[in-house]
This record gives structure tokens, C-alpha cells and sequence, in this order.
């Protein structure tokens, strides 16, 4: 292969994400796939797929967990209406943000936003600062709510600066997270989704605090505008994880998020 030819195909594969068979998409059937770190909404019309940014641009509402009405996706928050083909707003003024697919080799394929355009998130800065703290090694698993920070590792696995491993079960990776910082005496790093994802932490957690080892768990949290009237999956997380953590705090959009990472790792190491 010449080098402009596989300059082209490395860039392709930058550009486009597998997300699965295309028999395994049924029609009239709304799909939650995730595409770099973002969900995104796949519908299946005959042979034609439509994906759209799974987050509504009015209030965030999840449109993977919505209704079809004809070509039509409906946000079970507020029953905004979104064209699937366009991505255009139905009766209302807004807009969902439409991705290209397409079939290749028997797998649907969506285009990715280009790495260029990414953004340095609160995530990252999380990232970024758990590292410099001394965290090499994160345990878990990866979901909808938890997708930034999930992005956010793998930039830092990519710099050589850390190494994650999934699992297939929350409470598998608190304990491996701690027993790798009672093994090393390094400090490690547990990831799960919101609501019970990240109660299943909590055994592993209580054994690292029993040993004093070194520990941090992330966790995904439901979006905050719905918090407060129990919507799925809400769960007061720093009320649930006081009796196990030295520190525990929920990370907000006006946050000092650098020193409340900073925070949370002092109170891990001392």
C-alpha cells in the first residue's frame, strides 16, 4: 500500500466507527450506540439508518429513550419532535445534530466528529489531574453516563500516562482496585456508571477502607437539571458513599473541578 494510500486509510478509519451488524438493527427501533464519546441515536427505515446525537438540544433529554411517530423522534422528557432524517426540530425551534452512515462490509458505520474539534471537558481535567497525582491504573465500566469521563481515560491511556481495564462488573473493580493499591502502595482508580452501577462499588470500597489502601471511584450521575424528583437511576451518591470515603463529592458544571480532583486524591494518599 503507497503512503498516500494508507494516509487516506488511516484517516478513514479516524472518521468512521463500526457500531454493529446491520441485521442487528431492526426497523422502527430507536438504538443507543456510542460513537468517540458521545450516544447516538441509530433508526433503521428499510435499508436507510439515520443516527442524531442521542442528547436533545433543548433541555439534554435522552432521544434514545424516546418514541418514533412516523420519520419523526420524540423526547420523552418534554415531547420535542426531531425529524430523524434531518435532524430538524418538529413544531419547535431547535435542532438534534445528524451524523452520516453508512453500510460497509455488512457493518453500519457512523462518521465521527474529527479528534480536531474536540474540547478539553471537566472530565479531562479530572484526567489529567488524577495522573499527576500519581494514578497509573483504572478499573472499570464503561456506560451511558459516564461516557466523558470514559473519553477522558482513554486521551491519558493514549499519552502513556495510565492503563485501564474493563470489567464486567462494578464490584470486580473496586477490588481490584484495591488490592492493586495494597500491592503496589500505588494509588488506583475504579469507574462505573450512576445509580446502581456505582452502589455496586461499595463492597470493594469498604475493603479498601478497612486496609487504608489508596483508592478513587468515579462515577457517572444522572443529569443534574432532572435531579431531585427520583428519576431513573437518581441516587444521593455522596450520602451513599460517605460511610466508605474520606472524601466525597459530586462534581458540578461551576465546580473547581482540578481542586476538588486534588481534594479527592489527598484525602486517598494521606
Amino acid at each position: 500500500m503507497s503512503r498516500a494510500r494508507r494516509a487516506e486509510a488511516e484517516q478513514d478509519l479516524e472518521q468512521w466507527t463500526s457500531v454493529g451488524a446491520v441485521e442487528s438493527f431492526n426497523e422502527d427501533k430507536i438504538y443507543s450506540v456510542t460513537v468517540g464519546n458521545k450516544e447516538i441515536a441509530v433508526v433503521r427505515s428499510g435499508e436507510d439508518f439515520n443516527a442524531l446525537s442521542a442528547k436533545c438540544p433543548h433541555q439534554g433529554g435522552p432521544l434514545a429513550e424516546g418514541s418514533l411517530c412516523d420519520d419523526k423522534i420524540r423526547c420523552p422528557w418534554h415531547g420535542y419532535d426531531f425529524s430523524i432524517k434531518s435532524g430538524m426540530g418538529v413544531g419547535n425551534e431547535f435542532r438534534a445534530d445528524k451524523l452520516e452512515t453508512r453500510i460497509r462490509e455488512g457493518q453500519l458505520e457512523i462518521a465521527a466528529p474529527s479528534p480536531a474539534h474536540s474540547t478539553w471537558t471537566v472530565s479531562n481535567v479530572i484526567a489529567e489531574t488524577m495522573t499527576e497525582w500519581g494514578i497509573d491504573t483504572v478499573f472499570g465500566m464503561v456506560g451511558h453516563s459516564n461516557l466523558g469521563m470514559a473519553e477522558a481515560i482513554r486521551v491519558q491511556e493514549k499519552r502513556g500516562k495510565l492503563r485501564y481495564f474493563g470489567i464486567r462488573h462494578e464490584g470486580a473493580a473496586s477490588f481490584a482496585c484495591s488490592g492493586y493499591a495494597k500491592v503496589t502502595g500505588r494509588p488506583a482508580a475504579c469507574l462505573s456508571i450512576a445509580g446502581p452501577g456505582a452502589t455496586n462499588l461499595l463492597t470493594g470500597l469498604w475493603d479498601a477502607k478497612v486496609d487504608r489502601a489508596p483508592v478513587l471511584a468515579l462515577t457517572g450521575q444522572i443529569q443534574t437539571q432532572v435531579m431531585g424528583p427520583g428519576a431513573f437511576q437518581e441516587i444521593d451518591l455522596a450520602s451513599a458513599f460517605d460511610a466508605v470515603s474520606a472524601f466525597s463529592q459530586t462534581v458540578l458544571p461551576e465546580s473547581n473541578h482540578a481542586e476538588l480532583a486534588a481534594l479527592a486524591m489527598k484525602n486517598a494518599i494521606v
